[in-house]
């Protein structure tokens, strides 16, 4: 399936919505969204714009750069979140200075997400935006028959257009890429696995409503979500230990250490079922279109051909009819043969047993 052009416009649309929300009032979902939400243009960018213009390469540092102070309040706002489910009794008072020191932090990197969003870049983030999209959801050239590529091969050389982008196809071809790069699932492995396997979610988005898009999509988003809690709570234990340098055997860091071991386990698990599933699927879609482009792969040459002899067809030529082959006479019948004439009486024949042993004298 190609890719959803009406999604891919609301796409746009709400990035561009964001980019001011973010600026005024910038409140956890909001900026999860902006960051998720420049995710995936990068990803419609990369995977549709092969060979990116000046004005698709300026927005997509800009958009890097903006998504990194996103991701820099993201980070803070998921470590409150999982500090308030932590049940704790004995260290209460280190887990409210811990939460009061997440606030703090979250309240500077939330000013310097709005001071990168001054409107003047607003506005040039936009204007770019409305470029991007214009260019990206062009309509495609129509394809020319396979005569008229044939007769025309003399013509000069021109640029080749645009392919049409088949987001499912290009999704398990990502994923394949990763998997077999991909070793022993570690602490420092894990979450760049989850990070690079995000874009091949935002890929097979594209699709829409495809059913193959959405089961990709619905396996990738589970193992996400489990290594993403696993490492809110990696980074939590980090944060704590900074701040308190205390012995990893406080009830505060005993706590937050033992949720993310647990966390640790059930991420592995998800990220080897991922691996398993989506590397088998790639696996035998490329099987597949290995053995659909096999059979017809002369059909260009057999077309070209045939447009050659409608332009310059080759004259009859009437052949003599064939001369039939002589048939040979039959064999003669075959002669019976004589039978040996008798011997005369009182001469024994001459092939008579003679009996040597008789002595006659």
């Amino acid at each position: 399936m190609a890719v959803d052009h009406q999604r891919t416009q609301h796409l746009f649309k709400k990035l561009s919505q964001l980019l001011g929300q973010n600026a005024t009032r910038p409140h956890p979902e909001a900026v999860h969204d902006l960051r998720t939400i420049s995710r995936r243009v990068e990803a419609l960018l990369d995977a549709l714009a092969t060979e990116p213009d000046r004005n698709q390469r300026k927005l997509l540092r800009r958009l890097k750069r903006l998504r990194r102070r996103a991701g820099r309040v993201r980070d803070i706002d998921v470590q409150i979140i999982a500090l308030r489910t932590l049940k704790i009794g004995r260290d209460s008072g280190r887990k409210a200075q811990l939460a009061r020191h997440l606030n703090d932090r979250r309240s500077r990197r939330e000013r310097k997400l709005q001071k990168a969003l001054d409107p003047e870049t607003i506005r040039n983030l936009r204007r770019r935006l409305t470029r991007v999209e214009r260019a990206i959801l062009a309509p495609l050239p129509a394809r020319k028959p396979a005569a008229a590529i044939a007769t025309a091969s003399s013509a000069p050389a021109q640029p080749a257009p645009r392919e049409e982008v088949q987001p499912v196809s290009l999704a398990l071809r990502m994923f394949a890429t990763i998997a077999r790069q991909q070793g022993a699932f570690t602490e420092a492995t894990l979450h760049r696995f989850r990070t690079r396997s995000k874009r091949v979610r935002y890929v097979a988005e594209m699709a829409g409503d495809d059913p193959e898009a959405k089961r990709i999509v619905s396996q990738i988003k589970r193992m996400q979500d489990a290594i993403g809690d696993w490492h809110d709570w990696l980074t939590l234990s980090q944060t704590a230990q900074k701040l308190f340098a205390e012995p990893v055997d406080g009830p505060l860091i005993a706590a937050l250490r033992n949720v993310t071991r647990a966390k640790f386990v059930e991420a592995t698990r998800h990220a080897s079922d991922l691996k398993r599933n989506l590397l088998g699927r790639a696996q035998a879609a490329a099987k597949a279109a290995a053995s659909r482009t096999a059979a017809p792969a002369k059909a260009p040459l057999a077309a070209k051909a045939k447009a050659a002899h409608r332009a310059h067809p080759r004259p009859r030529i009437r052949r003599a009819p064939a001369k039939p082959k002589p048939v040979a006479p039959p064999p003669p019948p075959a002669v019976p043969e004589a039978a040996p004439p008798a011997a005369p009486q009182g001469l024994l024949p001459h092939n008579f047993p003679i009996d040597k042993t008789t002595n006659n004298s």
